[in-house]
C-alpha cells in the first residue's frame, strides 16, 4: 500500500497548453535520437557504477533534462540531454542553468554552483557536440509562419481559459514552456 500512498498528478490546462506546443515544437524539429544513442552517454555520467543527477549529484536520477530547452529549440540528442533528478528536472523548468540559478525557483543550485555547471557542461560538450539553436531560427518562413498561426491559436484558448477561471492569470499570458517566438525580419 505505500507504492500507492500517493494520488496520481494533476494536470493544469496551461501546463497542458505547454505539452501541446512542446509536442508540436518536437514534431516540426523532428531531431531525436534513439535510446540505444544514450548508453555512451549513460556511461560518461557513470562515476563508481552510479549515475547522478547532473544538478545536484543526487543518486539514481529518473529523468533526461534538455540543457536547451524544447522550448526554445533543442534536441534530444547526445549534448543536449543530461541525467536529473525529479526534483531538479521540475524545478529547472524550461530555462537554461543561468537564468535557473539566479531564479527564486525551489530547490535550484546555489550561485557559487554556477561554475562547477557550466564546466560540467563544457566537458560534456566536448565528448558529445551539441549546438544550442533557437527554434525559430531552425524554421523555414513557411514553417514560422505555420507555428505562429498554431501558437496565435493556442494563445487564444488560453485567454478562454482564462476567461472562465480555468487557468490563473499571471499578468502576462505566456504558457508555461512556451518561449516567445517572434517572425524573422525579412531583408
Amino acid at each position: 500500500m505505500k507504492n500507492l500512498a500517493k494520488l496520481p498528478g494533476k494536470m493544469s490546462a496551461g501546463f497542458g497548453l505547454s505539452m501541446i506546443d512542446r509536442a508540436v515544437k518536437e514534431k516540426m524539429l523532428g531531431t531525436r535520437c534513439k535510446a540505444s544513442d544514450l548508453k555512451p552517454v549513460l556511461d560518461y555520467f557513470q562515476q563508481d557504477g552510479v549515475v547522478r543527477c547532473f544538478y545536484c549529484e543526487a543518486p539514481d536520477p529518473k529523468r533526461w533534462d534538455h540543457l536547451h530547452p524544447v522550448s526554445r529549440g533543442g534536441d534530444t540528442m547526445p549534448g543536449n540531454l543530461v541525467p536529473a533528478c525529479p526534483r531538479c528536472d521540475d524545478s529547472k523548468q524550461d530555462r537554461d542553468i543561468e537564468v535557473w540559478v539566479a531564479s527564486s525557483s525551489p530547490h535550484r543550485p546555489p550561485p557559487e554552483r554556477l561554475g562547477v555547471l557550466l564546466h560540467k557542461v563544457e566537458a560534456y560538450r566536448k565528448q558529445f557536440p551539441y549546438e544550442a539553436v533557437e527554434f525559430s531560427s531552425r524554421l523555414s518562413p513557411s514553417q514560422l509562419d505555420t507555428y505562429l498561426q498554431f501558437r496565435a491559436e493556442i494563445d487564444a484558448l488560453r485567454r478562454h481559459l482564462e476567461t472562465f477561471g480555468m487557468i490563473k492569470t499571471k499578468g502576462a499570458t505566456r504558457a508555461r514552456g512556451a518561449a516567445p517566438v517572434q517572425p524573422r525580419e525579412t531583408t
